[in-house]
C-alpha cells in the first residue's frame, strides 16, 4: 500500500510541475534583405569582382518559403513577393538564380539560405546573403607560349560536354572571356599550335583539374622550359605536362 501511496504522490507532483506548452497562434509577416555578392574567390585569401552583369538583381530571384507546419509557397521572381500572412512559427526560404547544372559564358548560378521564426502579429525583416554557387574561369597564354608558338587552337572540355574554342596568334592573346561551369567538375585541353620554326604540332586530351564551387579559376598555358617539348597548363597553381605531338603532313603517304 506504501508502495502505491508513494507512485501517486509522484504522480501529482510531475502534474503540478509540469507546465503546458503554449503554442503561439495568430499570423505574421517577413521581408528580406537580400545581399548580392558581388566578387568571389580565386585563392583562399584573395577575391575577384563577378564580371560585369553577372550578378542578379535581388528582385529577379527565385524564392521557396517553406514551414513546418504549411505548403511551400514559390515565387518565380522576388519582384513577385507581396509579404503574405503567414501563420506564426518556423520557416526556412531559398533562394536561387540561374541554373545549376547550365554552362558557358553568363551562366552564373547563385543561391542562399536562411531560417526565421514568423511571431504573431508582427512583421521581421530577415537578412539572407546569396553568392555564386558554381565555378568560373579564364584563360591566358604567357609570353614564354609565345616564344615557342605562333598561332593557337585549343579546346577546353568539362564533364557535362562544354566545348570553348580559343583560336588565334599568340602575339595577340588576351585573357578570355570568363566561362561559368558546374563546381566541381572536370576540365580536360586539347588543340594544336604552330611553331616558330612552321611545324604544326597537336595536344592530346588532357585533365587538368577540377574546380571549385565559388571560385574563379585562371587556366594559364606556358611552354616548356628550355630543352623539354610540350605545354604546361596550370589550374591557379596545379601544373600538368602536356607533350606535343608533331602532325602529319601526309599520313597516307
Amino acid at each position: 500500500m506504501k508502495k502505491h501511496c508513494v507512485a501517486a504522490l509522484c504522480c501529482l507532483l510531475l502534474a503540478g510541475c509540469t507546465k503546458p506548452v503554449t503554442r503561439q497562434v495568430g499570423e505574421g509577416q517577413v521581408a528580406f534583405a537580400c545581399e548580392l555578392l558581388d566578387a568571389v574567390g580565386v585563392t583562399r585569401s584573395t577575391t575577384r569582382p563577378l564580371p560585369e552583369g553577372s550578378v542578379p538583381a535581388s528582385s529577379d530571384l527565385k524564392l521557396v518559403l517553406s514551414g513546418t507546419e504549411s505548403e511551400p509557397l514559390t515565387y518565380e521572381t522576388m519582384a513577385d513577393y507581396d509579404m503574405p500572412m503567414l501563420t506564426a512559427g518556423d520557416y526556412s526560404a531559398r533562394f536561387t538564380y540561374g541554373n545549376p547544372t547550365a554552362e558557358g559564358a553568363g551562366k552564373g548560378y547563385f543561391e542562399g539560405s536562411c531560417s526565421f521564426a514568423v511571431v504573431a502579429r508582427k512583421t521581421i525583416t530577415q537578412p539572407v546573403t546569396v553568392a555564386l554557387a558554381n565555378s568560373l574561369y579564364t584563360l591566358s597564354l604567357s609570353e614564354w607560349f609565345g616564344n615557342y608558338y605562333t598561332d593557337y587552337d585549343l579546346t577546353v572540355r568539362t564533364e557535362a560536354g562544354l566545348q570553348t574554342r580559343y583560336a588565334g596568334q599568340s602575339s595577340e592573346a588576351q585573357e578570355s572571356e570568363p566561362v561559368f561551369v558546374q563546381a566541381g567538375t572536370a576540365l580536360y585541353l586539347s588543340g594544336t599550335a604552330v611553331k616558330t620554326n612552321g611545324v604544326e604540332v597537336s595536344f592530346p586530351e588532357t585533365l587538368i583539374g577540377r574546380t571549385t564551387a565559388r571560385t574563379w579559376h585562371t587556366l594559364s598555358i606556358d611552354a616548356g622550359s628550355v630543352g623539354q617539348t610540350g605545354l604546361i597548363v596550370s589550374l591557379d597553381d596545379m601544373p600538368v605536362a602536356i607533350e606535343e605531338i608533331p602532325v602529319e603532313l601526309n599520313p597516307e603517304a
